[in-house]
């Protein structure tokens, strides 16, 4: 517990105070939104999955860390460190997400906070994954951010690609596209599944050492005899 708290107080007082923002300005468009706006999608499944992305790639640094090199030398092992300070940045956007659907539930009370919780958290993973998978094998700051926002609009932008077989199995965004065949669930469990492969897949590279440059060596030849 202390090593969360440590890691939130490395992220700093922005961090929550943005969060709340956004809480709060999700609040007020559910307060105000009409009866005909389907809210639960658009706030649960395109915003605040989007936001659990960026929060990580820019207050869950690793590599991209001006300490990265000092910790990395400290530590016996790098992957729990970033295992810990992704889910104390990702936990904190999660407990307000929470929140916010609670509240969403209560000025608007034919919303289902389990269904939105439902949309939110494997959508929100697997964005999240792949800014902490950026961020753990590349030192550039705010790639993680960038991916991860390309990736989602790219998203909302191939929703044609639903005609396709299998495609919906995986989309991200597929209740907000429209779920025509009520398989948003496994859609859902196959996102929370990529997500686990790739931490997985950060976990191996993140413990791989440095291959040493190899050893410039010089032949001695001996003078020949005259």
């Amino acid at each position: 517990m202390r090593r969360l708290l440590l890691e939130l107080k490395i992220a700093g007082i922005n961090f929550p105070l943005v969060t709340a923002a956004l809480s709060l300005a999700l609040v007020l468009f559910a307060a105000l939104a009409g009866e005909l706006l389907d809210f639960a999608p658009i706030a649960f499944e395109v915003v605040f999955p989007l936001y659990a992305a960026i929060a990580v790639g820019e207050w869950a640094r690793f590599r991209s860390d001006a300490a990265f090199e000092a910790i990395a030398a400290q530590s016996p092992a790098r992957f729990p460190w970033m295992l810990c300070r992704f889910f104390a940045v990702f936990a904190t956007v999660s407990l307000f997400a929470l929140a916010t659907m609670l509240a969403a539930a209560w000025v608007r009370p034919g919303l289902a906070w389990g269904e939105m919780f439902l949309l939110y958290l494997p959508t929100a993973f697997f964005l999240a994954s792949v800014a902490a998978l950026v961020g753990g094998l590349s030192p550039q700051e705010h790639l993680p951010t960038l991916v991860c926002g390309l990736l989602w609009l790219v998203a909302l932008l191939t929703r044609s690609l639903l005609r396709l077989p299998g495609v919906e199995y995986v989309y991200p965004f597929l209740r907000f596209a429209g779920d025509q065949h009520g398989v948003w669930l496994w859609s859902k469990a196959a996102l929370a599944g990529i997500g686990l492969l790739l931490w997985a897949a950060l976990g191996l590279l993140a413990e791989k050492p440095p291959q040493a440059c190899p050893a410039l060596t010089t032949s001695i030849h001996k003078p020949g005899k005259v």
